[in-house]
């Protein structure tokens, strides 16, 4: 065969399966798309000299897309080869050799692939543009603009490389499977899976076991640590459990129906029960898939969305005042009215007024570690394992009444505490060597960067401190001695409006911070930096969400067009023996939508479950209420099952061509 009756060949192919080969192309289109933006978000000039910290999630990000891109080729070409082992067996019988056929292929997915190039490529450019000025928006950067996202050579030539590594793989993949197929074979693939399933008790008994273990973790599992150890075998044993029940419960359910006479005797129930039984053997998988896919698309976004949105409230409970400085040398009692001085003398550098500052204090306080055992802390020892290790941050009374503007009063014996965490402020006392102090309890002001679990004292004053720090020693990692942790100052201020211009004054600041080896850090700077990380988290979980749903319509698609031929047939000879297009259509209907709400109550349920375990994980993220969480989650679930809906109306569509 040449080259010409090849393409001829090719070319009425391509129309012919126009209904599997668009969708191929949009969806491994998108993903080239994503591909290209990433890459050219990651070779950005500006990118790289604005936001420093972004291209180490942007990395992550293409990773991702190329893994994605290759597993949903893989499935949609899967779907395409056994659509058409048909066409593929008529070929052989009509003489074509195998290099024939493998020439045609070759053709075919030539042409595919330029169309996908081509949408990732140009699209890629386009989009990227829109994409470039939201990432700039998320990060609260309003001086990028549209001349600022060039076309980037390095992001076309990375997606061509990548179109070209898999268009390899799948035309090796594809003339390996034609190479040892016969026709008697190929058609014989047409139509697997079409006996009554089997009712697996032992598949049932072991999803129900792995489902219930995964949720038994997620609703259990108390403390940060403990989530981020346990996080990924409870999803993992969530998958292998989803995957499960789908190939066992479905077909267990639907039996259950049947044996049921006076339900399933009735038309309408009589025709979806035996056609969704008959049809759950082959597409338990990919409703499963759909399940899992739609539950990332969830829990990613919800997350994500979580973690940006408390970002102003992370900066003000770190940064209560416009400006910070800290000094590194010990407090004591001796040189305190020093180091005072010292940092109020540098705060001044570069100011107009003599003294311009506002609202401002000093804190003093120090950061250890201890084990909580019953109402007692003791000092964290490695060699004993811990049940309860927890961060210990110590202030003074004093900064505490002017950072808050109160009028406290304590006596040697009583302490302010407050946790990152309701369930650890579950004491009256607290026994810290030989002293047991009464508890008040206080608003949480523990920084928001402080993930694991933390506890919060105030203590009446230095002495205080001091007697607190000799029991709660920590470790030098070095010599593995135990030593009384040193006491440092922090100035906390505002400016007067007219002291300075604050441009001037911050470079001033950090010029002389430098010099003296002082920690300087502003509001302004500390919130740039907290939306640059955080909206970069956003941005990826945004992505994360576009390939779900990607992967969800892929799947959701072949699905109905793989039932759309496997029903039309079924319907034909309904119509044949006399049953009215009404009943006809109601029993379409009511299979269709078993399969649509399926994945979704599925998703739904497995978010729900998850939100706990996810909301404690998010404590990495200073997201400290679960409240915070559920909101986004509720959110992301309603919108996301309109356009589930959306995705569910546009693949039926085709569905109902194909049948009716």
């Amino acid at each position: 065969m040449k080259w010409g009756m090849a393409l001829g060949f090719a070319k009425r192919n391509l129309h012919a399966n126009r209904l599997l080969e668009i969708p191929f192309v949009l969806s491994i289109g998108i993903m080239f798309l994503l591909f290209n933006i990433m890459v050219s978000l990651l070779s950005n000039e500006y990118v790289k000299t604005r936001h420093a910290d972004l291209p180490s999630v942007i990395q992550f990000g293409v990773v991702l897309v190329a893994i994605f891109t290759f597993i949903f080729i893989m499935y949609a070409n899967g779907f395409l080869m056994k659509r058409r082992n048909k066409e593929f067996a008529l070929y052989g019988i009509l003489g074509l050799e195998k290099k024939h056929i493998r020439k045609i292929l070759f053709i075919e997915y030539f042409v595919l692939f330029i169309c996908t190039l081509l949408i990732g490529v140009i699209g890629g450019y386009i989009f990227g543009k829109v994409t470039f000025i939201a990432l700039n928006y998320l990060l609260k950067d309003t001086a990028g603009r549209l001349m600022d996202f060039p076309f980037s050579m390095t992001a076309c030539v990375s997606t061509v490389v990548l179109a070209f590594v898999l268009f390899v793989i799948i035309l090796v993949r594809n003339n390996i499977k034609i190479y040892l197929a016969t026709p008697v074979q190929l058609l014989g693939n047409q139509h697997k899976g079409e006996g009554e399933p089997k009712n697996r008790y032992l598949f049932l008994l072991l999803g129900f076991i792995l489902l219930g273990a995964g949720y038994a973790i997620a609703l259990t599992i108390q403390g940060i640590l403990s989530s981020l150890v346990y996080f990924f075998s409870a999803a993992l044993l969530v998958l292998l459990g989803t995957y499960l029940l789908y190939i066992s419960f479905s077909i267990f359910i639907l039996k259950l129906q049947r044996g049921n006479e006076k339900y399933y005797y009735k038309p309408t129930h009589f025709l979806s029960v035996s056609g969704l039984l008959y049809r759950m053997k082959a597409n338990a998988v990919s409703l499963a898939s759909v399940s899992i896919l739609s539950t990332g698309v969830l829990i990613t976004l919800s997350a994500t969305a979580a973690i940006y949105s408390t970002i102003q409230k992370t900066v003000d409970n770190l940064m209560p005042r416009e400006y910070l400085l800290s000094s590194n040398e010990t407090v004591t009692t001796e040189n305190k009215n020093e180091i005072e001085h010292i940092l109020y003398t540098a705060a001044n550098q570069g100011l107009e007024l003599s003294n311009g500052l506002d609202d401002d204090y000093i804190s003093y306080g120090y950061v250890t570690a201890a084990d909580r055992v019953g109402n007692a802390l003791t000092a964290l020892k490695s060699e004993q394992s811990p049940k309860q290790p927890c961060f210990m941050i110590i202030s003074d009374l004093a900064s505490y009444n002017k950072r808050t503007h109160q009028q406290i009063e304590l006596n040697d014996n009583e302490i302010l505490m407050c946790a990152n965490q309701k369930n650890l402020l579950d004491l009256d006392q607290v026994k810290i060597g030989d002293i047991t102090y009464t508890i008040h309890k206080a608003p949480n002001f523990i920084p928001s960067t402080y993930a694991v679990e933390s506890y919060g004292i105030i203590a009446k004053d230095f002495t205080v401190m001091k007697k607190i720090g000799e029991v709660l020693q920590m470790k030098n990692i070095d010599t593995g001695e135990y030593y009384t942790p040193n006491i440092t100052a922090t100035l906390n201020w505002n400016l007067k409006t007219n002291a300075v211009d604050k441009a001037t004054y911050f470079a001033a600041q950090e010029t002389y911070a430098k010099e003296n080896s002082f920690y300087f850090q502003t509001k302004a700077k500390a919130i740039k930096n907290a939306y640059e990380l955080n909206g970069g988290f956003l941005f990826l979980g945004v992505l994360i969400g576009i390939i779900f749903i990607v992967g969800t319509v892929l799947i959701t698609y072949y699905k109905q067009i793989n039932e759309g031929y496997e029903d039309r047939d079924k319907f034909q000879i309904m119509k044949k023996v006399g049953l009215p297009d009404q009943l006809i259509h109601q029993t379409s209907n009511s299979q269709v939508l078993w399969l649509f709400l399926a994945p979704l109550a599925v998703a739904a349920l497995h978010s729900l479950v998850a939100s706990k375990i996810v909301s404690q994980l998010l404590g990495l993220f200073a997201v400290n209420s679960y409240m915070e969480y559920a909101q986004m989650l509720f959110a992301v679930i309603g919108i996301f099952s309109l356009v589930y809906f959306v995705i569910f109306r546009l693949t039926s569509r085709a569905y109902y061509r194909i049948v009716h």
